[in-house]
């Protein structure tokens, strides 16, 4: 096999279009769950939706009439399945399949991928499309295991579990967090809501598109056009001076005291509740909320923002760190994902046996978040340190990552090269640049899911769309050596 694609979110199929338009038909995609979506697929919580405009929420190469600003769950994987029906992708997936372990082969240069069912594909080129946000961070309290009622993670959600009259407590003030809550809230009987630290959060300013926008919306080359201007003025904003990620920065200060001026609007006549919501870190130290019915949902006669993490669990509900017990029903943890530890689904095994997990003991890293050296023929999109980048979603960055995969096929055929691996001093002086970059931060002062345990920032790219658009050009190149079979030294 030529390729072997892991994921099937968008990353995946943004490789496999990539693919089939390099007019590259032997590949395959592997998701282990039982259809393409990714988090759109898993992620079936009551309320989820995209947190971004939905007009950059979509392929440059085909955007969708959307009818709302910020499209919803099942509008985006409708979305995905169409893009992938029409570049015919779908003989190429194989679902239910989980891959536990990928070992490159230094006599045949290829890689061996093996599944839980202990199936074994072979391919000359590997790409991980899997994502930060797949492996749910779990909660893991004592007591946990004595909890009589439903207990479920966002991503894991139980539509088995009536919420109705039922008094329910959600762990976390997170985006699922500010999604579920106002969700189920007019349903529940109480909900109680437990906040460790509390998050920034902004207007989301959702909305159905009137008639004339729907109009704009049907015609394609509106929708470009469209998309194109948002991008550009966004990018202009981040070209024009130091962004709002920038701790102490000008930006940063005006959208501190926007969240602010939010806070104070929505709670005048609850100053617990404003006093309790209002973060004593900088601005975008972690992931922006976006909502516009978190706030209001908290000042609910049947909710209550319990500001204290939990501590343990009993047969009847949750203990906090003050000692308070909370009697609940269900359980719902908001607790959010694994992202510092990339890639820790399944064990990657480099030239003379590296393991990528020893690798990356410190923190995960990457050229250009795409490469690893050590490791040939191997590519992550929306790897370690792509995210955050400018104005973009995830669907402009697996693009050009999928590009930069290609484009090494092609050198491979064009050249004779069997593999391509990444150079150490290459590899090394990005991400030493990058990480001085990123001390500048707000995310490097918070406590987030970002960093590493060591402290290194794992997840995000400090610059511009543009900046990162070069990178991506000149680093693959640059930062890149062929190899020929039987000279692998």
């Amino acid at each position: 096999m030529r390729v072997l694609v892991i994921g099937a979110g968008i990353s995946g199929i943004a490789m496999g279009v990539r693919l089939k338009r390099a007019g590259i038909d032997d590949f395959r995609i592997l998701d282990e769950t039982d259809g393409l979506g990714g988090t759109w697929r898993i992620n079936t919580y009551p309320g989820a939706a995209v947190d971004i405009a939905s007009l950059i929420f979509q392929f440059g190469f085909r955007t969708h009439p959307w009818r709302r600003t910020h499209a919803r769950r099942h509008e985006v994987l409708d979305y995905l399945e169409q893009v992938a029906e029409e570049a015919d992708l779908e003989r190429h997936f194989v679902f239910g399949t989980r891959v536990t372990e990928a070992r490159w082969d230094e006599d045949e240069h290829r890689w061996s991928v093996t599944t839980a069912a202990g199936e074994i594909y072979q391919a000359e080129v590997l790409v991980s499309a899997v994502g930060l946000l797949s492996n749910p961070n779990l909660a893991a309290w004592p007591g946990l295991d004595t909890f009589g009622g439903a207990v479920m993670h966002t991503q894991q959600w139980r539509h088995d579990v009536d919420l109705a009259d039922a008094r329910v407590a959600v762990v976390g003030v997170g985006s699922s967090s500010a999604q579920v809550v106002p969700a189920i809230a007019p349903v529940a009987r109480s909900v109680n809501v437990f906040q460790r630290e509390p998050g920034w959060v902004l207007p989301k300013g959702e909305r159905t598109y009137d008639a004339g926008e729907l109009r704009r919306t049907s015609r394609a080359w509106h929708r470009r056009l469209d998309r194109s201007v948002q991008i550009i003025r966004k990018e202009w904003r981040n070209l024009s001076g130091r962004p709002s990620y920038v701790a102490g920065s000008r930006r940063n200060r005006a959208m501190d005291q926007m969240a602010r001026d939010y806070i104070g609007a929505t709670f005048a006549d609850r100053p617990d509740l404003r006093e309790a919501v209002t973060p004593t870190y900088p601005f975008e130290g972690k992931r922006v909320v976006f909502s516009d019915d978190f706030y209001p949902a908290l000042k609910r006669d049947n909710v209550r923002l319990v500001p204290r993490p939990v501590a343990s669990a009993t047969p009847t509900g949750l203990v906090d760190v003050d000692g308070e017990h909370h009697e609940v029903d269900v359980i719902v943890t908001a607790t959010g994902f694994t992202a510092a530890e990339l890639l820790a689904g399944y064990d990657v095994i480099g030239r003379r046996g590296r393991r990528l997990r020893d690798t990356w003991a410190d923190g995960a890293f990457a050229h250009v978040g795409v490469t690893v050296p050590g490791y040939p023929n191997f590519y992550m999109l929306f790897g370690p340190n792509t995210s955050g980048s400018g104005a973009v979603s995830i669907y402009w960055k697996s693009e050009q990552q999928a590009a930069w995969v290609v484009a090494d096929l092609r050198r491979m055929q064009r050249r004779g090269f069997s593999a391509i691996d990444t150079h150490e001093l290459a590899c090394t002086a990005y991400n030493a640049w990058l990480q001085r970059r990123l001390r500048r931060t707000a995310w490097a002062r918070s406590s987030n899911y970002f960093k590493h345990p060591s402290g290194r920032i794992v997840t995000q790219f400090d610059g511009s769309i543009t900046l990162q658009w070069l990178l991506l050009k000149l680093g693959r190149p640059l930062g890149t050596y062929g190899l020929r079979r039987g000279t692998d030294a």
